[in-house]
């Protein structure tokens, strides 16, 4: 079985909330940097006991506030030659648009990526949600004071990622990503999907709800939502997940026969508003032999 790998990239020593652009950040007290890291490693460390592993991406200098919400990186895909290829992020929020050069100059140096620039405002992972199987992707924009991904990017990246897609609109308010409400967890050729109705605009539930169709489904509520129920990891058949993870998301995968490790991400997720998911980047299809060593967590 392939080795699931994730880019993740480490808070510096002078990590703290800059932008405050999500509805965690913008109540939240100063964070604590060094417990920022220790949290990170932890996750980089419960990815690797859970059989996947890390590809670790320097955090660039003190300009930016730190690339370390890498779902937002960027997506790897192959080309039908079998080249490796990154689209880059066009960010929304103005501390963070800075990261894409970064970001290019460690995939196309380190990595041996060809890098492709993005011109519609593009969040990647945060708003391209794999579905029922790896091979469908649903790509999500918002309405409303905290949309990042714009209409615009479906028709630029979809082709890229997926021969089976579908985008939907939410409210970005209080949900700024399509993570933060919707998430798929998968086994043996079965799925569940952990979605909260009330975070998509009218008429889309439906619409989503006929793309997957046959697949298990779980609701959320609101509250359960903003506790980040869809920002938890899969890895192998260990489910990683921040500690307000509801009970409801707990029994929906450990019905798929998956077991559940929480985190405790006080700094990370509690005050920057980033779980599991958001710190990683899962780049689908690239095998661990073709990453450098010196850039892998657990090797």
């Amino acid at each position: 079985m392939a080795i699931p790998l994730f880019l993740m990239s480490p808070p510096r020593a002078d990590w703290g909330l800059r932008g405050r652009a999500n509805f965690k950040s913008r109540q939240a007290g100063e964070a604590d940097a060094k417990a920022a890291y220790e949290e990170w490693a932890a996750l980089a460390d419960a990815i690797v006991a859970a059989g996947g592993e890390v590809v670790v991406m320097p955090p660039g200098g003190s300009e930016l506030t730190g690339m370390i919400y890498t779902a937002e990186a960027g997506e790897y895909f192959r080309d039908p030659a079998g080249d490796h290829h990154f689209l880059l992020p066009r960010m929304a929020a103005a501390h963070r648009r800075a990261e894409a050069p970064h970001i290019a100059s460690f995939v196309r140096d380190t990595l041996g990526f060809q890098t492709h620039e993005v011109r519609a405002t593009w969040e990647a992972q945060g708003d391209a949600i794999r579905g029922p199987h790896p091979d469908v992707v649903i790509h999500t924009y918002g309405e409303g004071p905290d949309a990042r991904t714009t209409d615009e990017a479906y028709e630029e990246v979809a082709s890229f990622l997926s021969p089976r897609h579908l985008q939907v609109q939410f409210r970005a308010d209080p949900w700024f990503h399509g993570n933060t409400f919707l998430q798929f967890f998968r086994r043996d050729g079965e799925a569940v999907m952990l979605v909260c109705p009330e975070a998509l605009m009218p008429g889309e539930y439906d619409r989503l709800k006929a793309f997957v169709e046959g697949v298990a489904l779980v609701e959320l509520t609101r509250e359960e939502s903003e506790g980040y129920d869809t920002n938890a990891l899969q890895v192998g058949t260990t489910v990683i997940a921040p500690r307000s993870f509801s009970e409801k998301a707990r029994a929906a995968v450990q019905d798929l026969g998956l077991t559940v490790e929480t985190l405790d991400l006080g700094e990370l997720f509690s005050k920057g508003g980033g779980a599991p998911v958001c710190l990683t980047n899962r780049l689908w299809g690239l095998d661990v032999a073709e990453v450098p060593a010196e850039v892998l967590w657990g090797r």
